[in-house]
Protein backbone atom coordinates (compact mmCIF):
# COMPACT_ATOMS: atom_id res chain seq x y z
CA UNK A 1 0.00 0.00 0.00
CA UNK A 2 2.79 2.43 0.78
CA UNK A 3 4.42 1.93 -2.53
CA UNK A 4 1.12 2.46 -4.07
CA UNK A 5 1.41 5.77 -2.12
CA UNK A 6 4.41 6.37 -3.57
CA UNK A 7 3.69 6.00 -6.50
CA UNK A 8 0.61 7.72 -6.92
CA UNK A 9 2.15 11.10 -5.09
CA UNK A 10 5.51 10.95 -7.64
CA UNK A 11 3.03 10.57 -10.66
CA UNK A 12 1.22 13.81 -9.24
CA UNK A 13 4.16 15.28 -9.18
CA UNK A 14 5.58 14.68 -12.44
CA UNK A 15 2.36 15.63 -14.01
CA UNK A 16 1.77 18.76 -11.84
CA UNK A 17 5.10 20.04 -13.20
CA UNK A 18 4.79 19.23 -16.74
CA UNK A 19 1.92 21.04 -16.14
CA UNK A 20 3.30 24.36 -14.49
CA UNK A 21 4.66 25.90 -17.41
CA UNK A 22 1.08 26.36 -19.50
CA UNK A 23 -1.16 28.97 -18.37
CA UNK A 24 -4.95 29.60 -18.88
CA UNK A 25 -6.26 32.86 -20.11
CA UNK A 26 -8.03 33.11 -16.89
CA UNK A 27 -4.27 34.12 -15.39
CA UNK A 28 -4.29 36.79 -17.86
CA UNK A 29 -7.91 38.36 -17.54
CA UNK A 30 -7.40 38.63 -13.95
CA UNK A 31 -4.36 40.48 -14.74
CA UNK A 32 -5.67 42.54 -17.17
CA UNK A 33 -9.04 43.40 -14.59
CA UNK A 34 -6.70 44.27 -11.49
CA UNK A 35 -5.39 46.36 -13.52
CA UNK A 36 -7.89 47.91 -15.26
CA UNK A 37 -9.76 48.84 -11.82
CA UNK A 38 -6.17 50.58 -10.29
CA UNK A 39 -7.31 53.18 -13.08
CA UNK A 40 -10.28 55.06 -10.64
CA UNK A 41 -7.35 55.19 -8.47
CA UNK A 42 -5.19 56.99 -11.24
CA UNK A 43 -8.46 59.00 -12.30
CA UNK A 44 -8.87 60.17 -8.53
CA UNK A 45 -4.96 61.48 -8.14
CA UNK A 46 -5.34 63.27 -11.79
CA UNK A 47 -8.93 65.07 -10.59
CA UNK A 48 -7.32 65.71 -7.42
CA UNK A 49 -4.49 67.53 -8.68
CA UNK A 50 -5.53 68.69 -11.96
CA UNK A 51 -3.81 66.49 -14.02
CA UNK A 52 -5.01 65.55 -17.65
CA UNK A 53 -5.05 62.00 -18.53
CA UNK A 54 -3.79 61.67 -21.46
CA UNK A 55 0.26 62.27 -20.55
CA UNK A 56 2.02 61.29 -23.64
CA UNK A 57 5.20 61.33 -22.28
CA UNK A 58 4.50 58.81 -19.53
CA UNK A 59 2.84 56.53 -22.23
CA UNK A 60 6.14 56.41 -23.39
CA UNK A 61 7.80 55.21 -20.86
CA UNK A 62 5.35 52.84 -19.98
CA UNK A 63 5.51 51.61 -23.87
CA UNK A 64 9.27 51.17 -23.49
CA UNK A 65 9.04 49.31 -20.27
CA UNK A 66 6.64 46.88 -21.39
CA UNK A 67 8.53 46.26 -24.82
CA UNK A 68 12.03 45.59 -22.43
CA UNK A 69 9.66 43.21 -20.22
CA UNK A 70 8.24 41.47 -23.52
CA UNK A 71 11.48 40.90 -25.01
CA UNK A 72 13.27 39.42 -21.83
CA UNK A 73 9.73 37.09 -21.56
CA UNK A 74 9.98 35.65 -25.01
CA UNK A 75 7.47 37.71 -27.18
CA UNK A 76 8.43 39.26 -30.41
CA UNK A 77 8.13 43.66 -29.40
CA UNK A 78 6.71 44.24 -32.79
CA UNK A 79 3.56 41.97 -31.82
CA UNK A 80 3.06 43.55 -28.80
CA UNK A 81 2.78 46.98 -29.49
CA UNK A 82 -1.01 46.96 -30.45
CA UNK A 83 -1.64 45.20 -27.49
CA UNK A 84 -0.04 48.28 -24.96
CA UNK A 85 -1.32 50.36 -27.16
CA UNK A 86 -5.13 49.26 -26.70
CA UNK A 87 -4.14 48.26 -23.12
CA UNK A 88 -3.29 52.38 -22.52
CA UNK A 89 -6.25 53.38 -24.74
CA UNK A 90 -8.70 51.36 -22.52
CA UNK A 91 -6.98 52.65 -19.52
CA UNK A 92 -7.80 56.39 -20.36
CA UNK A 93 -11.01 55.70 -21.56
CA UNK A 94 -11.88 54.27 -17.60
CA UNK A 95 -10.30 57.39 -16.65
CA UNK A 96 -12.40 59.53 -18.78
CA UNK A 97 -15.40 57.91 -17.61
CA UNK A 98 -14.91 57.78 -14.09
CA UNK A 99 -13.92 61.71 -14.25
CA UNK A 100 -17.76 61.85 -16.14
CA UNK A 101 -19.21 60.20 -13.26
CA UNK A 102 -17.53 62.64 -10.97
CA UNK A 103 -18.45 65.95 -12.44
CA UNK A 104 -22.74 64.63 -12.13
CA UNK A 105 -22.18 62.67 -8.69
CA UNK A 106 -18.91 64.03 -6.92
CA UNK A 107 -17.06 61.19 -5.18
CA UNK A 108 -15.90 62.18 -1.57
CA UNK A 109 -14.05 58.57 -0.25
CA UNK A 110 -10.28 58.89 1.10
CA UNK A 111 -8.06 60.67 -1.02
CA UNK A 112 -6.33 58.43 -3.83
CA UNK A 113 -3.47 56.91 -3.48
CA UNK A 114 0.11 58.49 -4.08
CA UNK A 115 0.56 58.37 -8.13
CA UNK A 116 4.22 56.62 -7.65
CA UNK A 117 2.89 53.82 -5.50
CA UNK A 118 -0.01 53.36 -7.94
CA UNK A 119 2.47 53.09 -11.34
CA UNK A 120 4.43 50.85 -9.35
CA UNK A 121 1.37 48.86 -8.32
CA UNK A 122 0.61 48.93 -13.00
CA UNK A 123 4.06 48.21 -13.66
CA UNK A 124 4.29 44.88 -11.49
CA UNK A 125 0.50 44.02 -13.23
CA UNK A 126 2.21 44.61 -16.77
CA UNK A 127 5.19 42.22 -15.97
CA UNK A 128 2.63 39.89 -14.78
CA UNK A 129 0.83 40.30 -17.51
CA UNK A 130 3.10 39.73 -20.01
CA UNK A 131 4.51 36.59 -18.55
CA UNK A 132 1.55 35.55 -18.32
CA UNK A 133 1.00 35.97 -21.91
CA UNK A 134 4.51 34.39 -22.59
CA UNK A 135 3.50 31.06 -20.76
CA UNK A 136 0.15 31.05 -22.80
CA UNK A 137 1.67 31.14 -25.70
CA UNK A 138 4.14 28.03 -25.47
CA UNK A 139 1.06 26.24 -25.22
CA UNK A 140 0.82 27.65 -29.00
CA UNK A 141 -1.70 30.79 -29.98
CA UNK A 142 -4.65 31.60 -28.20
CA UNK A 143 -8.23 30.13 -29.54
CA UNK A 144 -11.36 31.67 -30.65
CA UNK A 145 -13.05 29.48 -27.48
CA UNK A 146 -9.87 31.49 -25.29
CA UNK A 147 -10.76 34.75 -26.76
CA UNK A 148 -14.50 34.76 -25.67
CA UNK A 149 -13.55 32.92 -22.13
CA UNK A 150 -11.35 36.04 -22.08
CA UNK A 151 -13.67 38.90 -23.37
CA UNK A 152 -16.46 37.10 -20.75
CA UNK A 153 -13.94 37.03 -17.73
CA UNK A 154 -13.06 41.19 -18.52
CA UNK A 155 -15.51 43.12 -15.61
CA UNK A 156 -13.63 45.71 -14.29
CA UNK A 157 -15.80 48.20 -14.08
CA UNK A 158 -16.08 51.34 -16.60
CA UNK A 159 -14.38 48.65 -19.33
CA UNK A 160 -16.62 48.67 -22.55
CA UNK A 161 -17.69 46.29 -24.66
CA UNK A 162 -15.42 47.96 -27.41
CA UNK A 163 -11.95 47.93 -24.93
CA UNK A 164 -12.49 44.51 -24.90
CA UNK A 165 -12.69 43.22 -28.27
CA UNK A 166 -10.02 45.57 -28.70
CA UNK A 167 -7.43 44.52 -25.91
CA UNK A 168 -8.16 40.96 -27.08
CA UNK A 169 -8.39 41.26 -30.64
CA UNK A 170 -4.87 42.75 -29.94
CA UNK A 171 -3.89 40.17 -27.14
CA UNK A 172 -4.35 37.50 -30.06
CA UNK A 173 -2.32 38.81 -32.19
CA UNK A 174 0.70 38.69 -29.91
CA UNK A 175 3.65 36.24 -30.98
CA UNK A 176 6.73 34.68 -29.02
CA UNK A 177 9.84 35.18 -30.67
CA UNK A 178 10.94 32.80 -33.26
Amino acid sequence: MMQFVAVFLSSLFICSNALAGTVSPDAISAALNERMQIMKAVAGYKARHHLPVEDLPREQVVLDKMLRNAQQTGLEPQSVTPFIHALMNASKAIQYRYLADWLATPENARAPADLAETRQQIERLDTELLTAIGQRLTAGPLTASDSHRLIAALAAPHLSEADKASLVASLTRIQRKA
